[in-house]
C-alpha cells in the first residue's frame, strides 16, 4: 500500500436492481463499502454476491476494488470478464492490461492493448504500455548489476526509509494498536526509526516519540539538513476525525514537526500550501533546507498525481511549481528523492517500464530536466516499486517493493548492492601448427594498472587460469623453449557483471626453427622503390612485436623482387628494401646486433614467371616483391 497512490474511481450509480434477496442486499453493501473506499469491506460482499447471481455490475465493482487494493492477481482475473461485457469501457482494457503487466503476463497484455488500440488509435498510455511490453528483455538485460535482500526489519507493510541520525525512519502499519485503515484492512501507518548497526543491521524499530504518529496514517518523513525539523505526510483530521474533501476523499497533507530537547517530535504545523481539495505528500528536502519536492493531486498537474517543487521563501513557503511533462505523466508520479541536488528520482506508472510502479531518475540539466532513466532490473519489477535511497554514488541503498506479496498488499523495504566484479581469464595455449596443447609454457600475466605479474605453467591439457580485476587492463603472454613467445592484450574495462564472467583466451604458440623462412604477409614495395609503405610499416611493427615477445633471437630480414630488370640491378635494390625494412625495425628499438639485411634479388621467387617474365600479372610481381625473416640464431642472455 502506498500512500497517495489514489487513483481516478469510477463512482457506481443507484440502480434500480432486478436482484432479489440476499444477492441484491451483498451488491448493495458491497457499493456502499466501495463508495466509502473501504475495498477491504466492499470486496467479500461482492465475492458474495457473484456467487449467488451473474450480475455484470458486481463485476464491475469487484475488479475496481482489487486495482484499488493494489491485488493485481484478481484484478487481472475480474477484468477479463469486466471487458467481455457489451458496455465495457476503454479504461477497464487499460486496467486489465495493468494487472496483466504487474503479474508479469506481458503477452497477454499485448493482445488486450492492441484491442484498446483499435478503439483508441494511437492513444498514449495504451502506445506506452504496449511499447513497453515489447521493451521487457531490454530492461532486464542488466540483471545481475545489484545483489538485491530484503531488510530484517520488515514487518507487516514497510516502506520509504530515509537516513536519519545514523540509521534510517520508514513507515510501518505494525503497530497493532493503531486503527485499521478500511481501504486495506491494514492498521494506518506510523513512523518509525531504526538504528543501523553496520552493514544494513538494524535495532529493533521503535515509533518516534512525540507529537507525531495520530491516530491515521503518518508516514514518508524527510528532514532537515540539521535533523531538527521534520516533514511528513498524514491524514488531514480535526478532532480525532478525518476531514473529507468536498468530493468525500479522505485527504493527505504535508506537516513540519520540531525536535525538542527530549528528541521527541512536536509542535507540528500544516504547510501552507496545503488544500482541503487535493492531497499533498511524500515530501523530500532539497537545496538545504530551502526546497521541498512532494506529490499533489492538487489541479494544474498532467494527470493523476504528479511530483511538484516549492521553495522556501523567508519564514514561509512560496507557490508549487509542476514539474512539468518531462516528469509527469497523465498516470501517477510519486515518491520524490533528491540526491546531491542534480538527480531526481522518483515513481511512475506512467512510463515506460516493467509494470506497476517503476523506479526512474532524472538528472537537472540547467533550469530543465532530462528525460527519466528506467533504472532497470532488479530493482524494478512487474510489481511496484518505488521509496529508492541511494548512497555511497548509487553503489548501494535501499527501496521499496510489494514483489513478494500475493495479493499486493505488503511493502518490504530493500537492500541492494553492486557486487564486487570479478572476472576469470580462462585460457588455452596450443601449438599453431596443429592446434594440440603446448604443455609447460609458462604464462605470464601483467596488470597494466599496477605493474604485478602473476604466473603459471600449462599442463597437459595446456590450459591456464587467472583471476582479473574490474576496469583493469592487462597483458598475458606465453613462454617456452623453442617457441616464439606470444603476448596478448585483454581487458576488463567496461564490462558488467552480466556479461560472460568467463574471459576466454586462445594463445597459438608456433615452434622456432632454424632458417626457416616466414613470410611478413602484406609487406609490399612499389615497382623499382625501396622506401617503407605506410601499409608495410604496419606489418613490420608485428616483427618487432615478435622480437620484442623473443628477446634471445637473431633474425634474417630477407628481400626479393619481380623479375623485371637485370639480375644485378634487382640483387641491389632487393638489399636496398632489407635494408630499408630493418632500419625500420632498428628505429622502433631492437638493437642492431639481433637482425641482419640480406637482398635474394628475383633468384627466389614465389610465382615463376613462365615461359618469360612478362607472363605474370601485376598482381603475381607484387607478390614476388616479399620480405621474409628466419631465425638464424640465439643470443645468450645469461
Amino acid at each position: 500500500m502506498t500512500l497517495l497512490k489514489i487513483k481516478n474511481l469510477i463512482p457506481v450509480t443507484a440502480m434500480v436492481l432486478t436482484l432479489s434477496g440476499c444477492a441484491g442486499s451483498y451488491y448493495l453493501a458491497g457499493e456502499r463499502f466501495n463508495q466509502d473506499m473501504a475495498y477491504n469491506k466492499s470486496i467479500p460482499k461482492l465475492e458474495k454476491c457473484l456467487s449467488m447471481k451473474d450480475f455484470p455490475e458486481a463485476k464491475k465493482m469487484l475488479a475496481e476494488d482489487y486495482r484499488q487494493s493494489n491485488n493485481a492477481p484478481m484484478a487481472e482475473k475480474w477484468y477479463k470478464e469486466v471487458i467481455g461485457l457489451p458496455d465495457a469501457k476503454p479504461s477497464d482494457f487499460i486496467y486489465c492490461a495493468q494487472a496483466m503487466m504487474e503479474n508479469g503476463n506481458y503477452e497477454d497484455a499485448k493482445g488486450i492493448l492492441n484491442i484498446y488500440l483499435q478503439k483508441m488509435p494511437n492513444e498514449k498510455t495504451g502506445t506506452m504500455m504496449l511499447a513497453s511490453c515489447d521493451s521487457v528483455n531490454h530492461f532486464k538485460m542488466d540483471s545481475s548489476k545489484y545483489v538485491v535482500e530484503d531488510v530484517a526489519i520488515n514487518t507487516g507493510s514497510s516502506m520509504a526509509p530515509v537516513f536519519y541520525n545514523g540509521g534510517i525512519v520508514f513507515s510501518s502499519d505494525r503497530n497493532s494498536s493503531a486503527k485499521v485503515y478500511a481501504w486495506t484492512g491494514h492498521n494506518y501507518l506510523d513512523l518509525y526509526y531504526a538504528k543501523d548497526n553496520g552493514e544494513g543491521n538494524f535495532a529493533s524499530p521503535e515509533l518516534l516519540k512525540g507529537a507525531v504518529n495520530g491516530l491515521y496514517h503518518d508516514a514518508d518523513a524527510t528532514f532537515s539538513p540539521d535533523g531538527s525539523t521534520m516533514y511528513f505526510t498524514r491524514n488531514n483530521y480535526i478532532n480525532k476525525k478525518i476531514k473529507q474533501s468536498s468530493e468525500d476523499i479522505a485527504l493527505m497533507k504535508i506537516y513540519s514537526s520540531a525536535k525538542d530537547e527530549n528528541g521527541e517530535w512536536n509542535n507540528i504545523k500544516e504547510l501552507p500550501f496545503n488544500s482541503n481539495d487535493y492531497s499533498c505528500g511524500h515530501p523530500a528536502i532539497a537545496n538545504r533546507g530551502a526546497t521541498i519536492y512532494f506529490v499533489s493531486d492538487m489541479p494544474g498537474g498532467q494527470g493523476g498525481t504528479d511530483i511538484w517543487m516549492v521553495k522556501k521563501e523567508g519564514d514561509g513557503w512560496g507557490t508549487p511549481v509542476n514539474m512539468g511533462a518531462t516528469i509527469n505523466t497523465p498516470m501517477n508520479e510519486m515518491f520524490p528523492y533528491i540526491e546531491n541536488d542534480s538527480v531526481l528520482y522518483f515513481a511512475s506508472d506512467g512510463l515506460y517500464g516493467l509494470g506497476g510502479l517503476d523506479i526512474y531518475s532524472s538528472t537537472k540539466e540547467g533550469s530543465s530536466w532530462s528525460r527519466p532513466h528506467n533504472i532497470g532490473y532488479p530493482i524494478n519489477t512487474s510489481h511496484d516499486d518505488f521509496g529508492y535511497l541511494p548512497e555511497k554514488g548509487g553503489e548501494t541503498g535501499y527501496f521499496s517493493s510489494n514483489r513478494e506479496s500475493s495479493n499486493g498488499s505488503n511493502d518490504k523495504i530493500y537492500h541492494f548492492r553492486k557486487p564486487d566484479l570479478k572476472f576469470t581469464l580462462s585460457g588455452s595455449v596450443v601449438n599453431k601448427k596443429d592446434q594440440t596443447p603446448v604443455q609447460g609454457a609458462t604464462i605470464v600475466l601483467l596488470n597494466k594498472k599496477t605493474g604485478r605479474k602473476e604466473n603459471t605453467t600449462t599442463g597437459s591439457d595446456g590450459n591456464f587460469m587467472f583471476q582479473l580485476n574490474e576496469n583493469t587492463d592487462y597483458s598475458v603472454s606465453g613462454n617456452k623453449d623453442g617457441y616464439f613467445s606470444k603476448t596478448e592484450d585483454i581487458s576488463t574495462i567496461g564490462k558488467k557483471q552480466s556479461e560472460d564472467m568467463i574471459v576466454k583466451l586462445k594463445i597459438e604458440m608456433e615452434k622456432i626453427e632454424l632458417n626457416k623462412p616466414i613470410v611478413l604477409k602484406n609487406i609490399y614495395y612499389d615497382f623499382d622503390k625501396a622506401n617503407i609503405r605506410p601499409d608495410a610499416a604496419l606489418e613490420l611493427n608485428k616483427l618487432v612485436k615478435i622480437l620484442n615477445d623473443n628477446p634471445s633471437i637473431k633474425v634474417e630480414l630477407s628481400s626479393h623482387t619481380d623479375c623485371r630488370g637485370t639480375d644485378a640491378y634487382n640483387q641491389k635494390l632487393s638489399q636496398s628494401r632489407a635494408v630499408s625494412a630493418v632500419a625500420y625495425i632498428i628505429s622502433k628499438g631492437i638493437a642492431k646486433d639481433r637482425i641482419t639485411a640480406k637482398g635474394y634479388g628475383e633468384s627466389m621467387p614465389t610465382v615463376k614467371c613462365a615461359p618469360s617474365c612478362e607472363s605474370c600479372t601485376e598482381e603475381q610481381h607484387q607478390e614476388n616483391r616479399r620480405t621474409e625473416f628466419k631465425v638464424i640464431g640465439f643470443l645468450d642472455l645469461k
